[in-house]
């Protein structure tokens, strides 16, 4: 499923497919409720229209190509257009028109002479609402720009909230990336740190051998009395006489400071 939705051209076709699928199946339904026979269905030519529409799409679910990417604008902008040119009093041409849009713009199509284009695109949009509303015979000039100017309220009211949603994730994202470099920086600063620390010199101390393996047992593996007692193979009462001993040479009161203070003498 990953690699069906790793792109916008795999799930703008996904996402098309699954509507057309509904779509073509209620046609299929209108068309033999009105013929009344499955001739009649496989003969209709909006169920074959629709399905080579659909077509492209689904193509472009599995082949990632800019010729997909074209027909995929191409396609929804044409769909727009004849909705418009339909129903000018309907969302559903000037939505398309502006899906197909902002599809065009994801798609960087819009890079190059970019003001131009947008101009060009709305004064298109314009001229085909009102052409729409002269064909369906209405009087009034501005007639064809009531809907369009609900359309244009509606996706730049959506456009206006999902650009702050981007906007807060890209700063959520520089936060973390920040936060990612600090960590790594003080980590490195850390390792520097273990890197110059040194080990004790038990010998200004005077520390005897036969005490020096009850430190390095100690340290390494943070042991009781009794397991330094086995680990040594010794009395555990000689261990006890060994650490106060010790405690007294380093002039501290309990086994973990002994291991703190240890801990680079062995590794």
């Amino acid at each position: 499923m990953n690699k069906l939705l790793g792109t916008i051209q795999q799930r703008i076709g996904l996402l098309i497919c699954g509507v057309g699928i509904f779509v073509l199946i209620d046609n299929i339904i209108q068309s033999y409720m009105i013929g009344g026979n499955i001739l009649f269905v496989l003969t209709d030519y909006t169920v074959w229209l629709f399905f080579l529409t659909m077509l492209p799409f689904l193509i472009s679910i599995f082949v990632k190509h800019e010729f997909f990417k074209i027909i995929q604008v191409g396609l929804i902008l044409f769909t727009g257009i004849i909705n418009i040119l339909n129903e000018y009093n309907t969302i559903y041409g000037p939505g398309l028109f502006f899906a197909g849009w902002l599809l065009s713009r994801h798609y960087g199509f819009f890079e190059k002479y970019r003001k131009i284009k947008y101009f060009l695109f709305l004064f298109f949009l314009i001229a085909l609402s009102q052409i729409s509303a002269i064909i369906h015979n209405r009087g009034v000039i501005t007639a064809g720009l009531e809907i369009l100017e609900y359309s244009v309220f509606i996706i730049i009211f959506v456009m206006i909230i999902w650009r702050d949603m981007v906007l807060i994730q890209e700063k959520f994202r520089v936060e973390n990336r920040s936060l990612k470099i600090n960590y790594t920086r003080i980590r490195d600063q850390l390792i520097e740190l273990e890197g110059d620390q040194k080990p004790f010199n038990l010998k200004i101390i005077k520390i005897t051998p036969a005490e020096e393996r009850v430190i390095k047992t100690l340290t390494i593996y943070k042991a009781s009395n009794r397991e330094i007692a086995e680990r040594l193979n010794i009395a555990e009462s000689t261990v006890k006489l060994h650490l106060y001993n010790i405690y007294n040479k380093f002039g501290v009161d309990n086994r973990f400071a002994i291991i703190e203070l240890c801990k680079y003498n062995y590794t």
